[in-house]
């Protein structure tokens, strides 16, 4: 028997990727949802002998059809266990597709906190996931929790690399000009990589929070040190996985303008805009950001987006799905992990 990929999308996520899969290999699975907030899942086809991919946004904020209410990251996550409680006849294998890791910002323990990221990857290899796959998780060292089965981190740095320099126009043969900024330590590793693709050097904030105190759901700054080349008429790339509320990447912004730098492109994987993007389009009008660069494998709200550019990652996700259906030996290239200088992605463009 041909061993099929059968896909189970979790909610209303990633619309581009759903338009590129044919109709057969989706099964049309029904979340339903009670009054009382439990709910339930309904799989209508058998999956017995298929290669099952149960792909979740977890920060999908479209209103349940049964309540009209808006789920919690917690709520989707539990979905992802109903559908594997569902499939009652045994798949080939069954894979995550989770390309925000959930929890994924609560990688280490402090202070008795519990370290929800490693405890949610550890849960799904109990439910049964012979892979799971993500995109540029915060912390990719929390996969030692499960570190003898298969995770998988996809970035999608080539793409938006290429469609930086191509619709920006920048002049990448001269990286003098060009300097990578990390908003903070943790970016650091983002910040050298987006740099070794330039040929160019890297700087980035050192900071340090004063964790006795809590403020809006975070510590607060005690202090703030730039570390690296002055920016100075330079063209800035700041690079971090993540736009959540955005106060820190405009903030930094704002530095970087103040010591001189010539434009602040904003680089992010995902845009979370937890505040709504007014702030960033305020930026944008006002010069601090030149542009802001996001990607389309989270749910982004129908709001205003002037001065924020979104990049299709769909194709490279959906790449790396025909990868692990068919078992490939090495998917590097898939994940776009494998070094290639920008020079390299705008001449591969060009010759498409």
């Amino acid at each position: 028997m041909e061993v099929k990929e059968k896909l189970i999308f979790i909610n209303n996520c990633l619309k581009e990727l759903q338009k590129r899969i044919p109709q057969e290999n989706i099964v049309p699975a029904e979340f339903i949802r009670f009054q009382d907030g439990s709910g339930k899942v309904i799989l209508p086809t058998e999956c017995r002998g298929q290669d099952v991919f149960v792909i979740c946004d977890v920060n999908d904020k479209t209103p349940n059809p049964y309540t009209g209410k808006i789920l919690s990251p917690d709520d989707h996550v539990r979905d992802i266990s109903r559908v594997i409680g569902a499939l009652k006849e045994n798949p080939a294998r069954t894979n995550l597709i989770v390309p925000f890791l959930p929890y994924g910002r609560q990688h280490r323990r402090e202070y008795g906190e519990s370290m929800e990221a490693a405890d949610y990857l550890r849960e799904c290899h109990y439910l049964g996931f012979h892979n799971i796959l993500t995109v540029d998780a915060h912390d990719p060292d929390v996969s030692a929790a499960i570190s003898k089965h298969n995770f998988d981190n996809m970035f999608a740095t080539d793409n938006m690399l290429t469609e930086l320099v191509l619709r920006e126009k920048l002049d990448y043969t001269h990286p003098e000009n060009i300097l990578i900024v990390a908003p903070d330590e943790g970016a650091q590793l983002r910040a050298r990589h987006f740099a070794d693709r330039f040929g160019c050097n890297h700087a980035f904030f050192n900071k340090r929070r004063d964790n006795t105190v809590i403020v809006d759901g975070k510590n607060p700054l005690k202090y703030k040190q730039y570390v690296g080349e002055s920016p100075k008429g330079k063209t800035i790339i700041l690079v971090d996985d993540m736009i959540s509320s955005g106060g820190t990447i405009l903030e930094t912004a704002k530095e970087l303008k103040n010591m001189g730098a010539a434009r602040v492109f904003v680089c992010a994987t995902f845009g979370l805009f937890t505040r709504r993007t007014m702030d960033f389009i305020k930026a944008y009008q006002k010069g601090i950001v030149t542009k802001t660069y996001i990607t389309n494998l989270t749910y982004l709200d129908t709001q205003p987006m002037y001065g924020i550019e979104v990049i299709d990652g769909t194709e490279q996700l959906l790449e790396c799905i025909h990868a692990l259906h068919a078992n490939k030996e090495d998917i590097r290239e898939e994940l776009g992990t494998n070094f290639k200088p920008v020079s390299e992605l705008i001449r591969k463009r060009t010759l498409k």
